[in-house]
């Protein structure tokens, strides 16, 4: 890239963005890294929008193309959701040299155990910071940490790396996220932190504070996963680079809520003046691609078609946890949305069958019930290639009942 020392925010041929972007006033406090790694998560997080479902194949040309594009670093999806997805991990680990592989998994020694076995270089390990659900996991922080350190150690031992993936960061105490953060590096290895702002809610100056509050108290990578509900996704992620994030998670046409993977890349490269080392001209392509396969446009805050649809087995966990309390209404019926509607598909869990069992004023399910259900869901979303319906789900609902 051809960019004048004089005249840094103009690149001929390419872009004319705003001189003030380099102002010293605006850059004195900025600590930006030598270099960003774009850790793609279209075929994890971005998979999780409701409805959508890739197939092997799909995952693995999606996945070709984000590597021939420049992408270092790809979560190939949740080993653990099903065997589909544990087959294209285990082949991207296979087929895609030079890119590192990762999947995602919870703090529990089976899906590590699965993660070792698809062949991938990485481990995304998930825990919940916020205290009530540590505590309904663990019994208490302390012993969550302790499974966490434990945990960590273990994959190391298996000559992986590991990010440790703060759940809900941005909605957590400071000096919780330490006692969870410092140990877990020191003591269990985690090779980087993963800040992760999953209600979206966070102004990008809060995302900057918390990467350099973090910054004090470990010295490895850190990682931000910024979510777009409130429409800071990009700036709160270009926020966390100023203040030296050196890993970003992006997304293809920002599915999930996630930041997007084109704002993020150019808002590198041309408001921060970085190199990526991404072929830039291949993002069209890509995004066409993702399109034609999810089913599905871009994710749009707030007003958006699929934000008031939920798949995922955690987000209807923490649901029927609450469903007896009384609500208080969410951030969609402020702009006229209406609540939440929980979706079927190859995402749920067992959670997810015992709302819907509720909502149609069935009787609630057993574990057991719930977990043949959810299996057969699965099985149907995976054939369908998307959502199952609700005569679907009551035919289902009925057999397993007898």
């Amino acid at each position: 890239m051809v960019r004048s020392s004089e005249t840094p925010w103009r690149v001929p041929d390419k872009w004319d963005t705003s001189r003030h972007n380099w102002a010293e006033e605006v850059r004195k406090d900025w600590t930006l890294p030598s270099h960003v790694t774009i850790h793609d998560v279209t075929l994890r997080d971005g998979e999780q929008t409701a409805g959508v479902v890739f197939g092997v194949k799909e995952k693995l040309e999606i996945a070709h193309a984000l590597a021939d594009m420049g992408v270092e670093r790809i979560e190939g999806g949740m080993a653990a959701v099903s065997p589909d997805d544990a087959e294209a991990i285990t082949r991207m680990a296979k087929e895609l040299k030079g890119v590192e592989i990762s999947t995602f998994a919870r703090t529990r020694k089976d899906d590590c155990d699965l993660a070792v076995k698809c062949g991938v270089g990485r481990i995304i390990m998930e825990i919940p910071t916020p205290l009530d659900r540590m505590n309904a996991i663990w019994g208490t922080p302390e012993k969550a940490v302790e499974a966490l350190v434990e945990l960590t150690n273990y994959v190391k031992d298996q000559g992986l790396n590991c990010t440790l993936f703060l759940l809900s960061t941005m909605l957590s105490d400071v000096d919780h996220l330490k006692r969870l953060i410092i140990p877990t590096v020191e003591e269990g290895g985690a090779d980087c932190v993963c800040l992760v702002d999953t209600t979206g809610a966070s102004l990008p100056q809060a995302m900057y504070y918390m990467v350099r509050k973090v910054k004090e108290w470990v010295d490895v990578p850190i990682e931000v996963h910024v979510h777009n509900r409130w429409g800071c996704g990009t700036a709160g992620t270009l926020a966390s680079v100023m203040a030296g994030a050196e890993v970003i998670h992006t997304c293809v046409n920002g599915m999930g809520g996630n930041a997007a993977i084109d704002e993020c890349v150019m808002g590198l490269e041309g408001l921060l003046g970085m190199d990526t080392g991404i072929k830039t001209k291949q993002l069209m392509a890509l995004s066409d691609m993702v399109r034609k396969y999810a089913k599905r446009d871009w994710y749009k805050p707030f007003l958006g078609s699929k934000t008031r649809e939920v798949e995922i087995g955690i987000a209807t966990q923490n649901m029927w946890a609450v469903r007896n309390e009384p609500k208080e209404g969410t951030y969609l019926e402020q702009v006229g949305g209406g609540g939440v509607t929980v979706v079927l598909g190859k995402k749920s869990g067992r959670y997810s069958m015992m709302l819907k069992a509720v909502e149609f004023g069935l009787s609630e399910p057993s574990q057991e019930e719930a977990y043949k259900m959810l299996d057969q869901v699965k099985a149907l979303s995976n054939k369908k290639k998307g959502p199952i319906t609700d005569d679907e789900f009551k035919q289902i609902y009925h057999q397993v009942k007898g």
